[in-house]
């Protein structure tokens, strides 16, 4: 028989909002100067908290960098579900939307673009969550081209996973380029050029 799950503690208002307040400061000063050059004195301070009154919220710096990445996660799925329920809009333009948004909030674009890149070594606390996230980012494409890509127009050699990967790291260095000179490129736009670039090899409708 499986164990009872844990009743889920319930938060107030107050601690909520706190506990909130404590997530958006994190976010801008790792998005600043990654995990290890925010410290939990320096997250404490901008909320107006003592060291041991953060760990009252979140008990460990890892925890709060975790909670991090998942909020960003929940409210990228948020929108993406709410994309496809009131447009009924095809992967790869659900998938250029959340690009068009995520740049509307530099803040968060550049927090994934440091933390991801920290986060390559094994000793990193996020690294286990970036791991499984790609994991899960390209099984999720693959399964979304495998509906409109014919596989067996590719070139030899060539899977409809590989086009995922491709796409998901086409988007990723356009990213770092954004972020260098924003004036340089339209993300959303080359992604679209990408996109144009699959025609061929598109499933013929029924």
């Amino acid at each position: 028989m499986k164990a009872k799950a844990e009743p889920r503690r319930r938060r107030s208002p107050k601690g909520e909002s706190r506990r909130q307040e404590i997530l958006d400061a994190a976010t801008k000063l790792f998005s600043h100067g990654g995990f290890h050059t925010a410290s939990l004195a320096d997250i404490a301070d901008a909320v107006g908290l003592t060291q041991a009154g953060l760990l009252h919220y979140f008990p460990s710096k890892a925890e709060l960098l975790l909670a991090v990445l998942r909020q960003r996660e929940e409210r990228v799925l948020v929108d993406e579900t709410a994309d496809a329920a009131n447009k009924g809009i095809a992967y790869a333009e659900a998938f250029v939307e959340t690009l068009r948004r995520n740049e509307k909030n530099p803040v968060m674009v550049q927090l994934f673009a440091i933390l991801s890149h920290e986060a390559i070594f094994t000793d990193h606390p996020a690294h286990p969550w970036f791991r499984d996230r790609y994991a899960a980012v390209v099984v999720k494409a693959t399964d979304q081209l495998a509906a409109t890509i014919d596989e067996t127009k590719l070139p030899p050699g060539t899977t409809v996973e590989s086009i995922a990967r491709l796409m998901i790291a086409a988007a990723d260095g356009l990213r770092l380029q954004w972020l260098l000179d924003p004036k340089a490129l339209e993300r959303p736009k080359v992604m679209n050029e990408f996109f144009a670039l699959l025609a061929p090899y598109i499933k013929k409708p029924d």
